[in-house]
């Protein structure tokens, strides 16, 4: 190399004038300005492209960290405040001169200053006395990208708040199909987020998971607000068609404070803090400032002690008897119905579930209705005096109970009369039991006398727990109204699981057999209680049948936990909405669908905000409900506004 192809040239002036006046024409260049040492950045020239936001932008992708096709990090402008949960956009264009966007989600925001080396740093920056410039980083998660095409954002470029038709994007509201969206919630900035009809009514998936701690993590309220968005608001009506066939089942398991979902909330009014706040969410969520509570609702409590035959008569102290429905079981449907096997919680045991099942075949064999009764009572008749075929499998002799038996009743004289659960045990066990006088070996299957003794042992244990639930004169759970609330928190847990088992049985049962004219929506708490992840029981085969198959059998299971690790995989593994509350740190492992940042967040997450995981959105998003304008506590009805307001003018005050 000679002299002349040096650089700088040898006679070049570096003077300290010299760098003072290039210094001076140099511009500074603002955070937010796209700009490219290397000229024009082409990526990044977005002016003539379509669907450009016209706001400012909110911060740029950052240019000194890897920016994939899954995550970004993105420098937020000083003038921002971008937010946790914030649905962004960040357009590029591509070498054909078209434009792709890339819509994400910002799943954490942290800050610092540069300059900063060690902790002492920070008070000689604040004194002015160390150079550095504060900078906050957000970390976006993409969702989706507009058109599909698999490709990172460009570094440096813009990125903007999602909003009108960049939020539908964002949301994939424009993958939806019309009037099929249901809000689900508001984002952290009360925006509405949503779930496709299509993958909660069965049509793509089905099923509803909600997880939380116990009185922290508002999971039965949630579902609450679920069914509300279903049935009382437009966008259910017409993401449902406007069917008026669909129903859904509430089980009260906690106390019977569900029961009065059908009364207006007393704090839901202006003159209340919590109650204002909700006004303005609902507002936005339905389109009506006050929308007042459930209005077709049906209470069921079980029937009080009594004698049978007498009229059954509500067990409930928080509304008036005589609008709630006593329910319970005749011994007639008790039998028809198969329900013995739900009387159980263990019957994988040695042969208990074969006993079960004989025993179960032989009592609708012998089964007739009595005559002259409409109270659900039967006459247990030897079919070998019978003219009638003896039927061998369970479903011949259920079509000759329904085809025949019951036109053709008959006399108290033609065997014995069964009016209640007692008298129904009572044989069972003369007819299993080795060495007693009624002892048949047809309705022991050929099972040992210790699994004889087994099932009666346990059929004895189960008669005082269930016996006020099945007697003559009492009808089961009809699911008539739109919403029906099922009453079991006072019985004991065996008789709760009777309950759910029987209900959901009788559901399950309507669907399979096409009589159900529409969607049946099934809300269960405590469902590591009915079907725990170890062991089996009736009931729990019967969930997880509901969780495989109920999706085209429109049964949908919307269940909630405090453990998800104690539920078994197979019904939780079919939910396609996740819902996440407060949870504990133990169970946070257990939720693979939420990235670590997200399950950390799900431990201290407050009551009203749940974070929601669907099938349209390849992330997670956090939602709120708001406080609902229906009672969910009797303390909410009881001295509401509208209460005080009378009394005020009884007593002549007003």
């Amino acid at each position: 190399m000679n002299e002349q192809d040096t650089f700088p040239p040898a006679d070049f002036d570096v003077s300290p004038d010299f760098v003072t006046d290039v210094a001076a024409e140099v511009e500074f260049v603002p955070l937010t300005r796209v700009y490219d040492i290397t000229g024009e950045d082409r990526r990044n020239h977005l002016e003539d492209l379509n669907g450009i936001p016209g706001s400012d932008p909110v911060g740029l992708v950052d240019a000194s960290t890897d920016a994939s096709t899954q995550t970004a990090n993105v420098i937020v402008d000083d003038a921002v405040d971008l937010a946790l949960d914030t649905f962004v956009v960040s357009p590029q264009r591509l070498v054909d001169d078209s434009v792709l966007f890339h819509y994400g989600i910002v799943t954490e925001v942290s800050g610092r200053i540069e300059g900063a080396e060690m902790a002492t740093d920070t008070a000689r920056l604040a004194a002015s006395t160390l150079p550095g410039q504060r900078f906050r980083r957000a970390e976006v998660t993409w969702i989706r990208t507009h058109p599909e095409r698999y490709l990172p954002p460009s570094s440096g470029a813009p990125i903007w708040v999602a909003g009108d038709i960049h939020r539908r994007r964002a949301l994939f509201l424009d993958k939806m199909a019309d009037g099929e969206a249901i809000p689900i919630g508001l984002d952290m900035n009360n925006e509405l987020v949503f779930l496709p009809y299509s993958f909660l009514n069965g049509d793509r998936g089905a099923h509803v998971s909600i997880s939380g701690k116990s009185g922290v993590a508002t999971k039965t309220s949630y579902a609450l607000f679920l069914l509300y968005m279903l049935f009382e608001s437009d966008w259910g009506t017409t993401a449902r068609a406007g069917s008026s066939h669909d129903r859904a089942v509430v089980f009260s398991v906690k106390g019977s404070d569900l029961c009065v979902i059908d009364k207006p909330n007393n704090r839901f009014h202006a003159n209340d803090e919590i109650g204002a706040d909700a006004m303005a969410q609902w507002e936005m969520l339905v389109g009506r400032e006050n929308p007042g509570p459930f209005t077709d609702v049906g209470v069921y409590a079980p029937a009080e002690e009594a004698a049978p035959g007498h009229d059954p008569v509500a067990d409930i102290s928080v509304r008036d008897r005589s609008d709630t429905h006593p329910y319970g079981w005749s011994p007639a449907r008790f039998v028809e119905a198969g329900l013995l096997e739900y009387l159980f919680d263990d019957l994988e045991s040695g042969q208990l579930s074969f006993i079960e099942q004989v025993v179960r075949l032989q009592l609708l064999r012998w089964a007739w209705p009595l005559a002259g009764d409409d109270n659900g009572r039967i006459v247990l008749v030897n079919p070998d005096s019978q003219v009638l075929p003896v039927p061998s499998t369970w479903e011949s002799a259920a079509r000759q109970f329904r085809a025949y038996k019951v036109s053709n009743p008959r006399l108290a004289g033609d065997g014995l009369v069964v009016e209640d659960l007692d008298g129904l045990v009572e044989f069972v066990s003369g007819m299993v039991t080795e060495g007693s006088p009624g002892y048949d070996p047809m309705w022991c299957g050929g099972t040992t006398a210790a699994t004889q003794q087994a099932f009666v042992r346990r059929l004895w244990k189960a008669t005082p727990r269930l016996r006020r639930l099945i007697r003559a004169g009492l009808t089961e759970v009809d699911l008539s109204s739109q919403v029906s609330v099922v009453d079991v928190h006072a019985l004991h847990a065996d008789a709760q699981r009777f309950v759910v088992a029987s209900v959901l049985h009788h559901i399950w049962s309507q669907h399979e057999n096409s009589t159900a004219t529409g969607k049946t929506f099934v809300v269960l708490d405590e469902l590591n209680k009915y079907a725990p992840r170890q062991g089996g029981s009736p009931i729990k085969h019967l969930l997880v049948d509901v969780a495989a198959r109920g999706r085209s059998l429109g049964v949908i299971l919307i269940g909630a936990q405090q453990n998800p690790s104690g539920v078994a995989r197979d019904i939780t593994n079919n939910a396609s909405l996740e819902v996440v509350g407060q949870i504990k740190a133990s169970e946070a492992t257990e939720l693979g669908f939420l990235p670590q940042t997200m399950r950390a967040r799900a431990q201290i997450v407050p009551p009203g905000t749940m974070i929601t995981s669907q099938p349209m959105l390849p992330a997670p998003v956090p939602v709120r409900f708001p406080y609902p304008p229906y009672a969910t506590r009797v303390a909410e009805v009881l001295g509401s506004a509208d209460d005080d307001i009378d009394a005020e003018q009884i007593l002549g005050r007003q």
